[in-house]
């Protein structure tokens, strides 16, 4: 069994909801700077509680779900999780409206392959929203996480060259993380 047999009835479920959705979190700071062990995907979303509703109603009973837990969640703009019975495996879904960039992120989200998470491309978010977004969270744990720090400085490091630095500047300021990306930008 593989990490696509869990992922492709989640998107197919997330695709009939008339979801926008994309990869966020260690898997995508995995795609696009260091690789690292993580037991959970992160799902970035346009979640509705209607919209909800249809993904849970669409999800094959391979998957743990309280629905009622999700729905609250995304009434309190908050994280709610699926868990893959078969492999034991963990999906958090984020509502996109609930992060200061979420809905720029899924504008932005490109499409990746050879992820090792589907069986053709899949939408993750770019490097910088990812590199972002780690930069908050770092912030929001009181600048100490040296796993989050270094999944911010392996993507500042292995996309140097490629990151629209423009974009991440200004986008900084609105996170109140300008400080931080100046410093993983030289550090890398």
């Amino acid at each position: 069994m593989s990490l696509a047999d869990a992922f492709e009835p989640l998107r197919s479920a997330l695709e009939r909801a008339g979801i926008r959705y994309a990869i966020g979190g260690s898997w995508a700071s995995t795609a696009f700077g260091e690789p690292r062990f993580t037991n959970d995907i992160d799902i970035l979303g346009e979640f509705t509680e209607e919209n909800v509703e249809r993904f849970l109603d669409s999800l094959p009973d391979t998957f743990y779900v309280d629905a009622e837990e999700a729905l609250a969640a995304i009434r309190n703009g908050r994280s709610f999780n699926a868990i893959y019975a078969p492999m034991a495996f963990k999906f958090d879904f984020f509502p996109a409206a609930a992060f200061a960039l979420g809905i720029e992120e899924l504008d932005r989200a490109i499409y990746l392959s050879d992820t090792g998470l589907a069986k053709g491309p899949a939408p993750f978010v770019t490097p910088e929203d990812i590199l972002l977004a780690k930069l908050f969270w770092f912030r929001s744990g009181g600048d100490v996480s040296e796993v989050q720090w270094r999944d911010i400085r392996g993507i500042a490091r292995t996309c140097a060259d490629t990151l629209d630095h423009r974009y991440m500047q200004s986008s900084a300021v609105k996170l109140g993380v300008g400080d931080l990306l100046d410093k993983a930008l030289k550090e890398s």
